[in-house]
């Protein structure tokens, strides 16, 4: 499986501040920069910077790796072509024979020089596809007139026309690497028929044989040794990629029961709160309703007025919980109205700005208003005084961005607290990635990533006062932003929720 595969099928998304990560890309060879690659992507994801840094998800991670070592192969294919291609012909032509067929190889190898440079320059640019292709098209072309120069160096020619192919398969799909795979095996034996059935130049007849023995076996074994390395290091990427997965694994299994126990916690606080709150102005004013059923003459009307002011304090109470549990404003006007709604009731002051936000799936929402909430609340309570805010958020080819940042005074990365944690699991349960980048004396900047699908794979946005109604565990709605609110209120809360 390719790693292009691995992430179309998997789509990595970890929480980029949990990650450790242990890579084991080729150690040695022409792929020694890789290690030090994802030592870099691994410290700038768990936020040990006070600097904001690219924000990397799993797939991520892997593509830049894999550009990496596919720049670097490149790199190492020039020497070899201007080396044995361009070099060793004019060696050979001034001190061997001076024949104009060593002049030929070498233009043509000088010219794929040239080649490998366009193909690195499409590599840089992100375009693989494009770039491995003209570096298979142009090698096959080389070695087609090296075998027409040089028929009894086949060996030689044949390993060289793998090469490019082997390090096609980490960078595109099962189709594209067969059909190259197929050509491969025509053009091999388009080369060794080539070489069996003529010999123009008859190059091998003119040279001693100790100098072809000199050529022909340190090439051979440079280009089988150069062939092992990839295939080598592309099993090692392979290996990166299952153990990615594998981490990714345990640590959605470890946040799954993090949020269960939040969950678990949340439900005994609302029974708590709804216990020492409501319920006790519920329970006075039944008492205040009995005593005025009672009292005798014009007694019950001062009973009646406190417990309408019982019942005020429960309304308001209920209300405060129900705001708490799922923002009505965040149902109705979504990210671009609630986010304002919840800077203007933070005890700091917050500046906004919000950019390109438009309606998305309501996990989306809902993780990142409770992620923006906790960090407002986190700002508020360990910035300290004269701790201003800043809230952004844009969208730039489906990612969508939101940013808190604080003038407060820091915190060392490494006593992540159980707010973070939270946020982490919140936005890691629905493929999304928290970037935390502070230090003691330098603030906090919360950065949190979520890829949104496009626009045609959910419903259009509810109407204000129209909210989408969702089954269980769903994003998608059951009644196409139809709620179906004529009906009157059949309960005590649905008619408390509706006033």
């Amino acid at each position: 499986m390719s790693i292009a595969q691995i992430n179309r099928r998997h789509q990595l998304a970890p929480a980029c501040g949990a990650w450790r990560r242990r890579d084991v890309m080729a150690p040695f060879g022409p792929f020694v920069g890789a290690r030090r690659l994802v030592g870099r992507i691994g410290r700038a994801a768990r936020g040990s910077s006070t600097q904001a840094a690219p924000v990397l998800i799993g797939h991520d991670l892997i593509n830049c790796s894999a550009k990496k070592r596919f720049e670097v192969f490149l790199y190492s294919s020039l020497p070899l072509y201007f080396g044995f291609g361009v070099l060793v012909p004019l060696g050979l032509y001034k001190w061997v024979l001076r024949s104009p067929w060593w002049l030929a190889i070498a233009l043509v190898c000088g010219a794929q020089c040239v080649v490998v440079g366009a193909a690195l320059r499409l590599a840089r640019r992100g375009s693989f596809q494009q770039s491995i292709t003209l570096v298979c098209i142009s090698n096959w072309a080389v070695l087609l007139s090296a075998t027409f120069v040089v028929p009894d160096l086949l060996p030689v020619w044949v390993l060289g026309a793998l090469v490019p192919v082997a390090y096609l398969v980490a960078y595109s799909g099962w189709k594209r690497g067969l059909t190259f795979t197929v050509i491969s095996a025509g053009w091999v034996l388009a080369l060794g028929a080539l070489a069996r059935f003529q010999n123009v130049s008859h190059l091998s007849a003119h040279m001693p044989r100790a100098i072809q023995n000199a050529v022909f076996i340190p090439a051979l074994v440079i280009l089988a040794l150069y062939l092992l390395v990839i295939v080598w290091n592309n099993a090692a990427a392979l290996r990166t990629s299952e153990q990615l997965l594998a981490e990714r694994a345990a640590q959605l299994a470890a946040s799954s029961k993090r949020l269960i126990t939040a969950a678990d916690e949340e439900r005994r606080r609302l029974e708590r709160d709804l216990h020492d709150g409501a319920q006790q102005h519920l329970v006075a004013l039944a008492v205040l309703l009995q005593l005025a059923r009672r009292a005798e003459g014009d007694q019950h009307q001062p009973l009646l007025i406190e417990a309408s002011g019982l019942l005020e304090n429960a309304i308001a109470e209920i209300r405060s919980l129900a705001l708490g549990i799922y923002p009505p404003l965040l149902i109705s006007g979504g990210l671009a109205e609630a986010l304002p709604a919840v800077a203007a009731r933070a005890p700091v002051p917050v500046k906004i700005n919000l950019q390109g936000l438009r309606r998305y799936p309501v996990s989306i929402e809902a993780a990142l208003y409770f992620c923006c909430s906790e960090a407002l609340q986190n700002a508020a309570k360990h910035g300290g005084p004269d701790t201003t805010v800043t809230i952004t958020a844009h969208v730039a080819d489906r990612m969508l961005t939101l940013a808190i940042s604080d003038t407060g005074r820091g915190f060392d990365p490494a006593t992540v607290g159980t707010g973070l944690t939270n946020m982490t699991d919140r936005l890691s349960a629905i493929g999304g990635c928290l970037a935390i980048h502070t230090a003691p004396g330098h603030g906090t900047r919360i950065t949190a990533s979520i890829l949104t699908p496009a626009r045609d794979g959910w419903s259009k946005p509810p109407e204000k006062g129209r909210p989408l109604l969702y089954e269980a565990g769903s994003d998608t709605p059951h009644n196409d932003g139809e709620a179906d609110d004529r009906r009157s209120p059949r309960t005590p809360a649905e008619l408390l929720l509706k006033t």
